[in-house]
């Protein structure tokens, strides 16, 4: 294949991941605590950069691509929502929810009392206690949130939420929404100091204007690619055709 075909298409097709990539992002800009996905990219070298230098040259045949996706977990912005079943961390760390597949791990607050008295998410999940079980309260009394995540109602506590770090950068794994799985590799630790703050929601961390313009860019960028592959493919046609003309 052309050389200059064959990169142009390794550069659209990385194109197209960044495209899924950025349009899952902007789908979850209203997400609560959704963390958004960025892409990071291997490097194509021109023999002109590797002159006098041969020691570690990638192989001829790498070709731009998206070697691999990150996650962002900085914090997004606290908003004010006035519901006492909103909760978010004002503080590093994750709630723990239970599921049939294991726990999961989310800064999504967005909570709800089942009519058992069960604190769940939006999905059905059970939230974790700092003893790993279910937190249970009486949906028919008002209650209070502490910083330190303790929940009271009618004076006493009666549950106190359980919060986590994860060991290492990247010890989680993206799940659907704003959920996060513990990879095997990754420990999960109790946090001491979790400060919480109940009538507030965690907005998504993707910041919806910068999206957007880098949308239309990537978008940009593909068409030039296809252009590139188009013209290579003109300039073949053309050689072939200039050489069939040469007499014998």
């Amino acid at each position: 294949m052309d050389p200059l075909v064959a990169t142009a298409a390794s550069g659209m097709r990385s194109r197209m991941q960044t495209l899924d990539l950025l349009a899952n992002n902007i789908a979850n800009t209203s997400t609560s605590g959704y963390k958004a996905d960025q892409e990071s990219y291997n490097l194509y070298f021109g023999d002109d950069a590797w002159d006098a230098f041969n020691e570690g040259r990638p192989p001829g045949n790498e070709m731009p691509v998206v070697q691999r996706n990150w996650t962002d977990l900085s914090q997004g912005t606290l908003l004010e929502t006035a519901s006492p079943y909103d909760v978010a961390l004002a503080s590093s760390g994750f709630f723990v929810v239970t599921t049939s597949g294991g726990p999961l791990f989310t800064r999504n607050g967005h909570f709800r009392v089942s009519k058992n008295g069960r604190l769940e998410t939006q999905d059905g999940f059970a939230v974790q206690n700092r003893e790993g079980t279910e937190i249970v309260i009486d949906p028919s009394l008002p209650f209070k949130i502490s910083k330190n995540g303790e929940i009271q109602q009618a004076g006493n506590t009666v549950a106190q939420f359980k919060v986590v770090s994860i060991d290492q950068s990247d010890g989680l794994t993206k799940q659907s929404g704003a959920y996060f799985q513990l990879t095997p590799a990754a420990k999960a630790s109790e946090l001491s100091d979790p400060e919480i703050q109940q009538g507030r929601l965690e907005s998504s961390n993707v910041p919806p204007a910068q999206a957007a313009v880098k949308l239309v860019s990537v978008m940009r960028q593909f068409e030039m690619l296809q252009k590139a592959v188009l013209l290579a493919s003109q300039m073949n046609e053309r050689t072939f055709s200039e050489v069939a003309k040469i007499p014998s």
